[in-house]
């Protein structure tokens, strides 16, 4: 149920100078909107993704905001089930919030593909073996979820079929990398169980930025806690199993890499910023802002490590040929813009939703 303090925080965020905000987001949400205008004028040639490095920011993007999307509606769920009572409260803003990040994702992916009509073989001509449709499916699906759960009264029933869906998008996104072929990087059963954590991770983080209440029992940032480390486990086994089991030589190569080639700065600056600092905040000097920080490092850094994990799996195509990939100003307006409409969506939404005072 919306409690009534959620509902007098949304009354007050209506009328304080906060909501200005949705300007700023509005700015940054444009900047993506001309980037894509750009590349659709100019064509593909002003991307630094090319037949080399196929996927860059536009995938990590879309990973981040589906999978955060994802971890919204599970964590909105866990509060109808009576789980985790610390986001009860706030399950209309999470709500919201999931269906902004999934909107989001669509406007990343679709100038991943470059050309947006190919949406619509999608819809007519779906070919249920590649990994890309079911997650377009369930990408869909879950957004239709998510506006449903916003205006329907909280069930098990309903949070039960929103949990499935929004998890198998998550292991889905996963499974997009392990299955996809010249990649021996990607091929560790660990990817979609750490796309999973991952999107916990952001999920969380999300939720307690926007928590808008200075009452806490701190169950959420411990949480957020426990996630960071379970991220630093997993991704750590894995660098181990591809160490010591003799994995294919190219995978090899490609954690050697992160962990003391030229990806390695941006490798151990996410371990470092991105999972120790926020993990330290949340537990030694927890204050207000102090957690915010913490979640805005965390969330950042699952972003630099889904484009740690992109990159490294791409850099080696053949034998003895290291790609090389530095983003162009397009492909990071397009990222930018595609945080900006997250957010700019889901003020909005906070402010002319309708608030259902007796859910």
């Amino acid at each position: 149920m919306d409690t009534l303090n959620e509902v007098t925080t949304i009354e007050k965020f209506r009328n304080s100078p906060g909501n200005k905000k949705i300007i700023g987001f509005g700015v940054l949400a444009l900047i993506g909107i001309a980037a894509w205008i750009i590349q659709l004028t100019v064509g593909l040639d002003v991307l630094a993704a090319g037949k080399s490095m196929a996927w860059g920011v536009y995938i990590a993007s879309f990973f981040l905001l589906a999978g955060t999307g994802g971890g919204l509606l599970i964590l909105s769920a866990l509060g109808d089930f009576g789980i985790l009572s610390a986001v009860k409260m706030q399950r209309r803003s999470l709500l919201i919030a999931a269906i902004a990040c999934f909107i989001a994702a669509g406007f990343t992916i679709l100038m991943d593909i470059g050309r947006p009509e190919r949406v619509l073989n999608m819809l007519f001509s779906p070919n249920f073996s590649s990994m890309f449709i079911w997650d377009f499916y369930s990408l869909g699906l879950s957004l239709i979820l998510g506006i449903v759960c916003l205006f329907s009264k909280p069930s098990k029933i309903l949070a039960s079929l929103t949990t499935l869906v929004a998890l198998a998008l998550l292991i889905v996104e996963g499974l997009i990398l392990t299955v996809s072929t010249g990649n021996p990087m990607w091929t560790s059963v660990l990817t979609p169980l750490l796309f999973v954590v991952e999107a916990f991770v952001t999920a969380t983080a999300v939720a307690l930025v926007i928590r808008d209440t200075k009452e806490s029992d701190g169950r959420l940032e411990k949480t957020l806690a426990v996630l960071l480390l379970a991220t630093l486990a997993v991704s750590l086994v894995e660098i181990a199993a591809v160490s010591l089991l003799g994995m294919h030589a190219e995978a090899k190569t490609s954690f050697q890499l992160l962990l003391s080639g030229n990806l390695a700065p941006f490798f151990w600056g996410q371990i470092l910023l991105g999972i120790l600092l926020p993990f330290v905040l949340l537990v030694k000097y927890k204050s207000g802002n102090n957690v915010k920080a913490a979640s805005i490092l965390a969330f950042a850094g699952i972003f630099v490590a889904k484009m740690n994990l992109l990159v490294a799996g791409q850099a080696l195509p053949f034998e003895n040929f290291q790609v090389t990939y530095v983003p162009s100003l397009v492909e990071w307006g397009g990222f930018i813009g595609g945080l900006g409409i997250a957010a700019f969506l889901y003020i909005l939404g906070i402010l002319v939703l309708p608030v259902k005072k007796d859910l």
